[in-house]
């Protein structure tokens, strides 16, 4: 799908002394249309007839600017029989069996699924079928999921062969009064007791490999005080720690990811641009990446560093 479009007028023809004096290339006098797609793919469209570059903007802008859900691409496609009979249908239940889950004397063994979300009246953003650990009642999800952001309660995403586990969750609605739950906590402890051959918490356990990851930076954490979120005290959370990694939120990693894209296009144009051939080049791609100062690599590396502390973590 279309991201964005840009029009690009070509230069007035003042005269053809101007025209001479000014442009070398028979390219400098072509007018442009830059078409970014949602999957970085980037079309451009030359044209030295203004009229016809017009049209083609206006029909782009038609297309790509819809008046309905109806009239997106999702709506119109229609797959042919052999594709779609090769099309695989996603089964939760078939994928928690393969990880283990609810398997007796298997790593997953302390799971179990359960279909409290079947109706999506629990979570409307969570899928019908959950892994949550065995001890945990429905009645405790219910409860726990009042404590998380939009009830998206810690749930299994990953179960490893050697039993240690991936959950997810959103921020819990701590705000300014530390407010705390029960349930909360009892689910977190028993999710970090489905890797014990028991499925309880020891007393006395080094506490190094179960944690919390907060992905965000730590002052937006304590920000989010002020509006009824937060991050999880670790006075209430047992036999684990917390772990910020840094993260800014979508707005910045998109913005940064737009000014990257903007100079990726910017250094292809000039090295297409016989008059700036100075800049081409992977020399001059970086150049202007870095002028942009999307801090991209730095995301990137908070991401990269994020990444490694949770695969220590599962794999140890």
């Amino acid at each position: 799908m279309i991201h964005s479009a840009v029009l690009v007028r070509p230069p007035r023809r003042d005269s053809d002394d101007n025209i001479q004096a000014v442009y070398t290339e028979e390219r400098a006098l072509e007018g442009l249309i830059r078409i970014r797609c949602h999957h970085f793919l980037f079309v451009t469209l030359r044209c030295t007839d203004i009229r016809r570059l017009y049209d083609v903007f206006a029909t782009v802008k038609h297309l790509a600017c819809v008046g309905s859900l109806e009239q997106l691409y999702a709506f119109d496609y229609r797959p042919d029989a052999a594709n779609d009979a090769k099309a695989v249908e996603y089964d939760a239940h078939a994928e928690f069996r393969r990880m283990g889950v609810g398997v007796a004397g298997g790593v997953g063994q302390h799971w179990r699924v359960s279909e409290i979300n079947r109706e999506f009246q629990l979570c409307a953003t969570y899928p019908p079928v959950l892994a949550v650990p065995a001890r945990i009642s429905d009645t405790t999800l219910t409860y726990a999921a009042r404590y998380r952001s939009k009830a998206r309660l810690p749930v299994l995403s990953y179960l490893h062969p050697n039993g240690a586990s991936m959950t997810r969750s959103s921020q819990p609605m701590v705000g300014l009064k530390q407010a705390r739950s029960v349930q909360d906590e009892k689910l977190v402890e028993a999710i970090m007791a489905t890797s014990e051959p028991a499925g309880m918490v020891p007393r006395f356990r080094n506490e190094r490999n179960n944690i919390i990851i907060d992905a965000r930076p730590t002052t937006n954490a304590v920000v989010n005080r002020a509006i009824g979120a937060g991050s999880e005290n670790m006075d209430h959370y047992r036999q684990c720690r917390k772990v910020y990694l840094g993260i800014d939120n979508i707005h910045v990693m998109r913005d940064a990811l737009n000014r990257l894209a903007d100079a990726a296009v910017d250094a292809a144009d000039a090295s297409a641009t016989a008059s700036d051939l100075g800049n081409a080049g992977p020399a001059g791609m970086m150049a202007r990446i870095q002028s942009s100062r999307s801090s991209w690599l730095s995301h990137l590396q908070n991401i990269l560093v994020g990444v490694k502390t949770i695969v220590e973590a599962i794999d140890a």
